[in-house]
């Protein structure tokens, strides 16, 4: 490679940082959550950075058992840090965010400890919770199995009272009802939280949590009755231990079902929670963490796609320069990169509009309100359902558009992204998920229907527009020019609209339907419009929150203004060209709208262009974090990419002082020396073989 390529790729970053048009810094507390927060998460990163045992320069070149490995001292060294520093759940929970690896005991705290901490009893909670939170008990959340998932109601592993010795016998009585795909189960927890029927007398009452030993605390073989084996391979995430359990008339005492919602008394007396969903909190807390996952995983690719995009140079030549055209500049690349951006940008808003409904919700179920059960649900599961989606083909369109190069490990973009694909199918299927979300709306349009005054929550506000179903269907966009699609009210009506219409022609097939799995296709296009509703409507309010409350804006305020505004626009834009058809269909958009909608998307890609990089920047990714040969800060790319392959183990270990790669005299040698035989067939191809 050419010293002036290298010279060239650096002087367009720093040219693409110039033109920004405010200050990319302003924004990068947004997605720390805040100023202070910001502050300590970056006193964590140094921290990691700075400590040999979380290395990752060498993370690209190893096996499934390398990794496991190297994963058990970064464990060890993570608890020690973590008690060290008092680190907080939300300092601990980006503590391994930042690690960039599923360490083995992520689950611990993700999910294990969320669960015990909310569906255990005050009593129950002053004897586990200490053990729990300073890793004596290591723990995993069991509930999905190998024949059933996201559906609670058909789990087959069982937990019989037996009233005499005041015990719970744990069974998986068939092979389909052993737990699998368990994280930190197959080889390091001590304890799980198993989801189990709970049978009393013969009777089933349904899914519960129970709390089971699976290992000695004394030397961590498993217990009597219990057979854990690590599930083999995956996809991504290979540090993680995720694990196959059978249990085998396990006993454990009564009190160590979860009791804060259920209890059974010693006469084997069940008393039923307040509300029969409080069993999935632990699902919704995760969920709604999830969202904020998504957002941040869409911001690292749309980091390394759009800095690698600005130096990389291809195609038409300047004849002023005798320079390529910046791979950037080419709408086809914009169109593909640059809503991601604006996605990432949604989806923290959203996230954080999740984050504070969950939040209200614990606090009231404390004080016994299951007000905000079905709302928080039914929000976050359709947020999960539509947010990984996006962000799962998103990745992978971004990384498409780093062309050969985005093929290699070295680009930063694959082993995480091979890691986040699961979220599209845990804590409930995408798809699944999206028929709880409309059998929701769909209900609360039977009940508009029967009392038009009733109360609903804002983000469903909208159905109260179809009581008037003949005021409704005569409804068209307001929009007389392009410019009116830059007006809140327009934008929210559409989509309003669309997901009103949505739910009425749900309602309508269901009338003709015979039975609920015909509706799958209108449960999946209902549930995204009504997200898509609430992420714009969540964007734009979090933009005038955030940025659009100062009484005397400083220049620096204005241009950041401006610049979030147009990447909302953006979002807005590609979202209604994306679902054009669902706004023409029923004429709510005339055909000269959606002309103006397809030009508006054209304007906001060139408007949002030249701030692209100083986007990708106010995220606040460290080179170490990103671990890109494509997208560091210095957009050195090609340098990086080569300095990458000197530590390739076949370019070291397996290859001599010459250069000659291990193998060759044994099996190399042969062939180009001809000891292997001559070749009897023919070379064109014609006639048969002499086997």
């Amino acid at each position: 490679m050419s010293s002036s390529t290298e010279n060239q790729q650096h002087l367009d970053i720093t040219a693409e940082r110039a033109k920004c048009t405010f200050n990319p810094s302003l924004l990068t507390p947004l997605f720390y959550g805040g100023e202070d927060t910001m502050t300590q998460l970056k006193k964590i990163e140094a921290m990691i950075d700075a400590d040999p045992v979380f290395d990752r320069d060498d993370r690209y070149f190893l096996g499934r058992t390398e990794r496991f490995q190297r994963a058990l001292p970064m464990v060890k060294r993570y608890v020690e840090l973590r008690n060290k520093h008092g680190l907080t759940p939300e300092e601990a929970a980006y503590f391994k965010v930042y690690i960039d690896d599923y360490i083995p005991v992520h689950l611990h705290e993700s999910m294990f400890l969320p669960v015990l901490r909310s569906q255990a009893s005050d009593e129950q909670l002053k004897v586990w919770g200490p053990q729990a939170e300073d890793y004596h008990y290591i723990g995993c959340y069991a509930q999905t199995e190998l024949g059933h998932g996201s559906n609670l109601s058909r789990l087959e592993t069982t937990a019989t009272l037996d009233i005499e010795r005041d015990q719970w016998v744990i069974n998986s009585p068939t092979q389909s009802s052993a737990k699998f795909w368990i994280g930190t189960l197959g080889k390091i927890a001590n304890h799980a939280i198993v989801q189990a029927k709970l049978i009393i007398n013969g009777k089933d009452y349904g899914a519960h949590p129970f709390l089971v030993p699976l290992r000695s605390l004394r030397d961590h073989t498993p217990l009597p009755g219990v057979v854990i084996k690590d599930q083999g391979p995956k996809q991504g995430a290979i540090s993680m231990d995720n694990g196959y359990a059978r249990f085998n008339n396990v006993r454990i005492p009564r009190e160590n079902m979860l009791m804060r919602f259920s209890q059974v008394s010693r006469e084997g007396v069940y008393s039923k929670p307040i509300h029969a969903k409080l069993a999935y909190g632990g699902m919704t807390a995760v969920r709604t963490t999830l969202i904020n996952h998504s957002a941040l995983s869409m911001a690292r690719a749309v980091t390394i796609a759009t800095r690698y995009c600005a130096v990389r140079r291809q195609g038409n030549v300047n004849l002023a320069t005798d320079l390529e055209t910046q791979v950037l500049d080419y709408p086809s690349v914009q169109y593909r990169i640059l809503p991601l951006l604006s996605h990432a940008f949604a989806t923290i808003f959203s996230g954080y509009w999740m984050n504070d409904m969950y939040a209200q919700y614990n606090a009231n179920i404390s004080k016994g309100d299951t007000s905000l059960l079905k709302d928080v649900h039914v929000y976050s599961s359709g947020l999960k359902s539509y947010c990984t989606k996006l962000a799962a083909d998103g990745i992978e369109e971004a990384r498409r558009c780093l062309g050969g190069h985005g093929y290699s490990l070295f680009s930063g973009m694959i082993d995480f992204h091979r890691q986040f694909l699961a979220t599209v199918t845990y804590e409930g299927e995408n798809a699944l998920l999206t028929q709880q979300v409309s059998r929701y709306l769909l209900k609360l349009y039977k009940d508009v229907l029967r009392n038009p005054n009733m109360h609903l929550s804002p983000p469903s506000k909208y159905i109260l527009s179809l009581f008037h179903h003949n005021l409704f269907t005569n409804q068209r966009c307001e929009a007389r020019s392009i410019k009116d699609f830059y007006q809140p009210e327009v934008v929210l009506l559409a989509f309003q609209h669309r997901a009103a219409r949505l739910i009425y022609e749900l309602a309508e097939a269901e009338k003709a339907s015979s039975g609920w799995s015909d509706l799958n296709l209108e449960c999946m296009r209902l549930s995204k419009a009504h997200v898509q509703y609430i992420m714009i409507e969540n964007f734009y309010n979090g933009i005038e929150k955030r940025f659009n409350n100062h009484t005397n804006p400083t220049i620096d305020q204005q241009n950041l203004l401006t610049a979030v505004r147009s990447v909302y626009h953006l979002h807005v834009f590609y979202t209604m060209e994306t679902e054009l058809s669902e706004f023409l269909e029923d004429e709510y958009f005339s055909p000269a709208q959606a002309q103006w909608v397809r030009q508006g998307l054209k304007d906001a890609l060139k408007v949002v262009r030249p701030n692209a990089v100083g986007f990708s920047d106010c995220f606040g990714f460290t080179d170490k974090f990103l671990n890109s040969a494509l997208g560091s800060y210095d957009g050195r790319a090609y340098e990086r990419l080569a300095a990458m392959t000197e530590r390739e183990p076949l370019n070291k270990d397996l290859t001599d002082k010459n250069g000659v790669i291990w193998g060759y005299e044994e099996y190399l040698k042969p062939l180009i020396y001809g000891q292997v035989g001559p070749y009897m067939g023919k070379a064109t191809g014609a006639g048969s073989s002499k086997l």
